[in-house]
């Protein structure tokens, strides 16, 4: 793959979910690469991509809708496909499980059913969640990409199918698949994640719009987070070296206390705040800890991370402070 950019082969990506938070930057990477993107948007806004509308070709796709994935799949062509599209919030899942599986399990067959009966060969990049492994015991972590797949929410239920699915159609189809297990990306733009909640509530009590209380949910659970920028050279560097049909952690390796990602966000503010639990921020249940193994994904293709904590939560309060908190 490499070696046919360097001879300026033409190359085709089609990323689903193209404007949500990881398929926005993806396209702005591939973009910058010198590869043309076709993606695929459904009832959100199309802010994070507004500034790209110009350069990539657009798609309103509800990925539940079999006739229209094929046909957006065929006029396309892609030599790459990055499948993002998904109910991307455990919380939601809770709360719309049956929309969850249709969204993510369904849509992911008929991405896959496009592919094989247009008879087309693209590399599919998958994108699963660590939310896959589900409860991990205390002394288990890190987690390899061996470890049971145990969810804990319709969330992560949801991606162990659209894992196993991508493995089903490498064997049974010969398709080339790539999974991969996302561990906390995060950075400017996300929404959703404790590190985006603390930045905009930060925010609001520097603009005098809210009190000086930082509502929070569980601040003791341990996560692996990793900057955006990191996630995406994984995405590129395994469509280049990972091995077709394998699965690969994407994650730092290092879990940090959500306690400490708050403390570090007020310590940056210089701000003070009392902090009070949020009991619509809590799960029904939450994993204690969840931190991943990246040494195959660095075994297999060199890759490392390279961006620190600190610099990502200094990005994401920044741009908060520039655009107006929800």
């Amino acid at each position: 793959m490499c070696e046919e950019l360097k001879k300026g082969v033409e190359m085709r990506a089609l990323i689903t979910g193209v404007s949500g938070f990881i398929g926005s930057y993806l396209a702005e990477y591939l973009l910058a690469k010198g590869i043309d993107v076709d993606g695929t948007v459904h009832h959100e806004t199309t802010e994070n991509i507004a500034h790209l509308k110009d350069r990539i070709t657009l798609s309103e796709c509800d990925v539940r809708n079999q006739a229209t994935v094929k046909k957006i799949v065929k006029e396309s062509n892609p030599d790459l496909i990055f499948h993002l599209a998904a109910q991307s919030r455990p919380d939601i899942s809770w709360k719309n499980p049956v929309e969850t599986m249709d969204t993510n399990v369904m849509g992911t067959v008929y991405v896959f059913e496009s592919v094989r009966e247009l008879g087309l060969d693209p590399k599919i990049l998958v994108a699963g969640s660590s939310a896959e492994y589900g409860l991990i015991d205390k002394n288990e972590p890190p987690i390899r990409e061996d470890h049971p797949l145990l969810p804990v929410s319709p969330y992560g239920v949801s991606k162990v199918a659209q894992d196993l699915l991508a493995y089903q159609y490498f064997k049974n189809f010969k398709m080339k698949t790539i999974r991969v297990r996302i561990f906390g990306a995060t950075g400017p733009k996300k929404v959703g994640d404790a590190c985006s909640d603390f930045a905009k509530q930060i925010v609001k009590i520097e603009r005098g719009e809210a009190e000086p209380v930082m509502r929070v949910g569980n601040l003791e659970v341990k996560r692996d987070l990793m900057d955006i920028k990191d996630t995406l050279e994984a995405f590129w560097i395994l469509m280049e070296k990972g091995k077709i049909g394998d699965v690969y952690n994407i994650c730092s390796s290092k879990a940090i206390k959500i306690g400490d990602i708050l403390n570090k966000f007020l310590e940056m503010s210089g701000h003070s705040a009392k902090i009070e639990v949020d009991l619509r921020k809590l799960r029904p249940s939450d994993e204690p800890i969840v931190v991943g193994d990246n040494r195959k994904l660095r075994k297999d293709c060199g890759w490392a991370p390279k961006i620190s904590i600190e610099k990502t939560l200094e990005d994401t309060l920044e741009y908060w402070r520039k655009v107006k908190a929800q």
